[in-house]
């Protein structure tokens, strides 16, 4: 009898164990960031003319072309480059509601699956997915590079 009594600790321990350590694997690989192939970037394009320019009225983002048609460009295909603008892009303050950019640039964030992420940059606000932000002073350097 006193050996099926430890036998039984003995294994209600070992399950215990095995039950943790699949909790705690489990809780791991969830806080794990999953990387989702179509969402890798594969270049970024600047197109953009001088942000200081003023116009007499506001540029929106599907005029752009239209009114700076001989932009400069700038291109980015290394990695270095790729993740100092994506980092830039990712940690943007909202902008107040009801603000839009002034457009003087467009950013293109081409995927790996060849969709296209359009950002339209003003000097002091910017469009990205549908949302307005605040354009980060360190974007518009990097931009004037």
């Amino acid at each position: 009898m006193l050996l099926t009594y430890k036998s039984t600790i003995v294994m209600s321990k070992l399950f215990f164990n095995i039950i943790l350590l699949l909790v705690v694997s489990i809780s791991l690989s969830a806080c794990k960031p999953k990387s989702n192939p179509a969402e890798a970037v594969k270049s970024i394009q600047f197109k953009f003319t001088e942000l200081g320019r003023e116009t007499q009225f506001r540029i929106t983002c599907d005029k752009f072309d239209f009114y700076f048609p001989e932009g400069k460009v700038k291109n980015f295909t290394k990695i270095q480059g790729i993740d100092s603008v994506m980092q830039l892009l990712t940690a943007m303050k909202l902008a107040e509601q009801g603000t839009q950019p002034d457009v003087r640039g467009k950013i293109y964030i081409t995927h790996a699956n060849n969709a296209v992420d359009t950002v339209c940059v003003g000097v002091k606000v910017l469009d990205y997915k549908g949302t307005t932000y605040e354009t980060p002073q360190a974007l518009l350097a990097l931009i004037q590079k």
